[in-house]
């Protein structure tokens, strides 16, 4: 039975060091409401995984608190794992348990009533199209049915709040298409839904609302196209030119709008990506401002912005280990 509140997570001043050193998680704030899908992104090292290993219980906060459904995680452990259904992004299976064997486990593990464990898993069967392979090892499944798998696994024990770390990583796209699917019969469902990823195309399909942390803290949150509306712009026109010598405030002071990034290429181009609120009236403006500049465009076009394009806005293009 899905329970009713205002907010199924509330985080509060949470704060994690690991070793006295490292801040992971730097005084982050923020609510999950009831029956809301929350996507949460960041580069590599940004504390997503320790914001989910604190909200699980796995870590105990250096200062702060974690509330799941208005109880305070640290003091109600036991009530708010039963709570919790996790998908972590190493799918964790037992290769030599057949999928009947691994949900009967999982319903044994989680203390589901004894009268309801095969309905409920003959239902996660059907849901992850795996009821032809019941009885078959797990390590003969390829990776998309080993997710799926997963996925129903999480939700065997009728949890609260779902949490899923990668949830489609490396399948194919039948099998994204349908953990996307489920993913959203459980929001019709009630259910409330935290997922990690580094897919922003997953991230613009399926969230209400995304919460971008860098550094341990939230830079941004909004809507999908909130986010790009006020990071990014309406439109990006991206320009090519030969030979170019300056640099983004130059050429920003030139032709009077927004240049967003200048990327140099092996042959010497350089891809100019300005951001612009009116592309159509700005697109013609732009080229004129550059040939006046003395800088000659050799190709040019115009799109909508992407999640991509706000994700490396904000968190740059800098590789992170």
């Amino acid at each position: 039975m899905v329970i009713v509140l205002p907010f199924m997570v509330e985080i509060r001043d949470l704060t994690f060091v690991y070793d006295g050193q490292v801040k992971a998680v730097d005084n982050l704030s923020f609510n999950i409401e009831q029956g809301e899908i929350l996507g949460l992104l960041g580069p590599n090292g940004a504390g997503k995984s320790t914001t989910v290993k604190l909200l699980m219980g796995v870590l105990k906060p250096t200062s702060g608190s974690v509330k799941v459904a208005g109880l305070e995680v640290s003091e109600n452990l036991a009530e708010i794992r039963r709570r919790i259904g996790f998908m972590p992004q190493e799918t964790a299976l037992y290769h030599e348990l057949t999928a009947q064997e691994t949900l009967e486990y999982h319903a044994e593990l989680y203390g589901v009533p004894k009268n309801e464990i095969d309905e409920r898993i003959s239902r996660m069967l059907k849901l992850a199209g795996l009821t032809d392979r019941k009885d078959d090892l797990v390590r003969t499944f390829s990776g998309g049915m080993k997710r799926r798998l997963a996925l129903v696994r999480s939700i065997l024990h009728d949890s609260d709040l779902l949490i899923f770390d990668e949830m489609s990583l490396g399948v194919d796209v039948q099998s994204r298409n349908l953990i996307w699917n489920r993913v959203r019969d459980m929001k019709r469902e009630g259910r409330t839904i935290l997922f990690c990823t580094n897919y922003m195309d997953e991230a613009e399909a399926l969230a209400d609302r995304l919460i971008i942390i860098d550094h341990g803290r939230i830079i941004t949150e909004g809507t999908p196209r909130e986010l790009k509306q006020q990071h990014v712009g309406e439109y990006l026109i991206e320009v090519m030119v030969d030979d170019f010598e300056h640099d983004e405030f130059w050429l920003s002071q030139e032709i009077g709008l927004d240049v967003d990034s200048l990327v140099v290429g092996m042959t010497g181009s350089t891809l100019i990506t300005v951001k612009s609120d009116d592309g159509p009236k700005d697109l013609p403006r732009l080229i004129t401002a550059m040939s006046n500049a003395g800088v000659p465009v050799k190709q040019v076009s115009m799109r909508e912005p992407s999640l991509d394009d706000v994700f490396l806005s904000l968190t740059g293009s800098r590789l992170r280990d």
